[in-house]
């Protein structure tokens, strides 16, 4: 399907929930968007039926998140307020996935994973961030494949594997980081991708006119645009970092950074 068409009947369709939320008086979910489909709602939010939404995809941090109209919340436009209060209601669960036997369990990989869940027949929409940590994957999906998928799964290519639902005490909320300390002349989009990923500002240029990056959520099309500490940075195929402190200027004039890197 062409990519403008497809981008029409997703905006229909959120002009459509978000409108019967606010008739209905209720909470209504989409399934897990991606970066750009909520870069896409962000920016449709005068056209929207006036009604709060939230994100949120089982954990801090997640790329892959629910989208919640609330109707009940009065509101003057649409707009975007904190989870927090939500979670609980979202129907997002936690399927922890384990090798049987660690003594002859391959290495694994996200894609790995990936393709094991979507060859069960599960669309992707219905699923959210996956998270390798220790010797486990924790998957976020929505609660209707949760017990499917742990009665399903016993191999990852050469691997046996159990899958079940992991307890809130047992799911991932803090993510890894690996800290990276910079300089950087400016404080420029393509400048800050550059530190993040160690590699030439050219070589990751075309990846920002490209549609392939999203600062707090957003598309940005921009190389030089301006980003500041606290912003999340996103780029799809490379991951996800966010700019945690702006420092001192070097001897050279250059300005030293503090990036957390998600691993």
């Amino acid at each position: 399907m062409d990519t403008n068409k497809e981008e029409l009947i997703f905006r229909k369709h959120m002009e459509e929930l978000a409108k019967s939320a606010y008739f209905k008086n209720t909470c209504i979910y989409t399934d897990f968007l991606n970066l750009n489909e909520q870069s896409i709602v962000k920016s449709m939010e005068r056209q929207l039926s006036p009604v709060a939404y939230s994100l949120y995809g089982g954990c801090d941090g997640a790329e892959r998140v629910m989208l919640c109209f609330h109707g009940e919340q009065e509101s003057s436009h649409c707009h975007e307020i904190a989870a927090e209060e939500y979670r609980s209601e979202y129907p997002v669960c936690c399927v922890k996935i384990v090798p049987a036997n660690a003594r002859f369990a391959e290495k694994l990989t996200h894609r790995d994973y990936l393709g094991a869940i979507l060859n069960l027949g599960i669309d992707r929409c219905k699923t959210g961030d996956i998270i390798l940590k220790d010797d486990a994957a924790y998957l976020f999906c929505d609660t209707l494949i949760g017990a499917f998928i742990c009665d399903t799964l016993d191999r990852i290519r050469h691997t046996t594997v159990k899958a079940s639902l992991s307890s809130a005490e047992e799911q991932i909320q803090e993510r890894s980081f690996e800290v990276i300390h910079a300089s950087v002349a400016s404080l420029r989009l393509d400048a800050v991708i550059s530190a993040a990923f160690r590699a030439s500002r050219s070589s990751l240029s075309n990846l920002v006119l490209g549609g392939k990056v999203f600062v707090n959520g957003r598309e940005i099309l921009s190389n030089s645009h301006p980003v500041k500490p606290g912003d999340t940075i996103s780029v799809r195929g490379y991951g996800k970092f966010i700019l945690k402190e702006q420092g001192t200027l070097t001897k050279k004039g250059k300005t030293n950074i503090t990036i957390e890197k998600y691993v």
